[in-house]
């Protein structure tokens, strides 16, 4: 009896162990980035089971890139439930929507920016907003989740501030009620708070900790994460750490921490909020931040990993891998995030076009 099971178990295992190797990979996630061609077009990636990247689609988007690099963060966003994807178009001032299907993209919608130049796009609930570098502005759209379609909110259009503030990124905080915006070149950080009606209400502006705030990150309470080029100095790179309150209003919490790097460009966070890295692109390196409570940032190392000219970076939703788009090599490379923040190799992929920019994950 004992050796009949002994015989069926095994029979069991070995069928198994076949069924498995006829099956197709299962893929884990699907990396999007975009081509800002003048022919401009979203390049997805996917991650398979083995932990291979794979060509996974290219979608045009029915608009122009710049062919030229933007000095941006957020090129590309999701809707909150992931079933749209939304680009920018630089060269034609205009965004684009896509529906996602299985990871497969569907065109759906091309709305126009009464701006010059969009460089980044956020979104939350029903709101998109971008940041235009062509003439330093804001602009808001209503989206419709049943269509796909973007809607101009009137009277969302606002100004900056300052002329060729050289904008990087915008984002909506995690409660989608307020917008942030960092300006390169006047090295300052804006706000906006949202009325009811998701129009630009009060600004509050604050002058950078350290000069050159690029991209950023939402931690956890409120808090977000600021790259500092510092104006590409050699090795002088920081982080600096603000808490934006319910009134909009910015409060600095830690200041310019060294990366002892060059030109910390690209920033993300883990989902966790405990965990912070930076593309340092002159440098070609990638740094490891732990990030405490109050928002206190510790370097933990400054170079996590070695990447050709990193220029974006994004981190899986359950803070297992980091993806980095490098153009130096124009490639896109996987990480393994260890809690101490520590970086192992995983896969890379060398078929990106030069100037492809922005980075999301599904």
């Amino acid at each position: 009896m004992n050796n009949s099971i002994k015989l069926l178990a095994a029979t069991i295992v070995m069928l198994s162990s076949i069924a498995a190797e006829a099956q197709p990979s299962i893929y884990q996630e699907t990396a999007y980035t975009l081509s800002n061609a003048p022919t401009n077009t979203v390049l997805a990636f996917r991650l398979n089971a083995a932990g291979k990247m794979q060509p996974a689609g290219s979608y045009a988007t029915g608009g122009a890139g710049t062919g030229a690099s933007l000095g941006n963060q957020g090129a590309l966003a999701f809707s909150e439930d992931r079933h749209y994807l939304f680009a920018i178009n630089a060269g034609s001032n205009d965004i684009s929507v896509f529906r996602v299907h299985d990871n497969k993209l569907e065109l759906v919608d091309r709305a126009a920016d009464p701006g010059l130049t969009p460089v980044s796009i956020t979104v939350a609930h029903d709101q998109v907003y971008v940041v235009n570098a062509g003439d330093d502005s804001i602009f808001g759209y209503r989206f419709d989740a049943h269509s796909g379609r973007l809607y101009p909110l009137e009277n969302s259009y606002r100004k900056l501030g300052d002329d060729a503030s050289a904008p990087a990124q915008i984002s909506f905080d995690r409660d989608g009620d307020a917008l942030v915006v960092t300006e390169k070149a006047s090295n300052k950080i804006v706000s906006f708070t949202l009325n009811d009606a998701g129009l630009p209400d009060e600004k509050h502006s604050l002058a950078s900790a350290g000069t050159t705030p690029f991209g950023f990150a939402f931690g956890r309470r409120n808090q977000f994460f600021v790259s500092e080029a510092q104006g590409g100095s050699a090795d002088g790179a920081t982080v600096s750490a603000y808490r934006l309150h319910e009134d909009g209003s910015l409060q600095l919490l830690d200041d310019s921490v060294a990366v002892d790097q060059t030109a910390a460009c690209w920033l993300a966070t883990t989902p966790n909020g405990k965990l912070a890295f930076t593309a340092n692109t002159p440098a070609s390196s990638i740094a490891a931040f732990s990030i405490g409570r109050q928002g206190q940032l510790e370097l933990l190392q400054a170079r996590a990993a070695e990447e050709n000219h990193p220029t974006d970076l994004a981190i899986s939703d359950n803070g297992r891998r980091l993806y980095s788009l490098s153009n130096g090599d124009h490639s896109i490379g996987v990480y393994r995030i260890s809690a101490d923040g520590a970086l192992q190799a995983v896969t890379r992929l060398n078929t990106l076009p030069a100037g492809a920019t922005g980075l999301v994950l599904r």
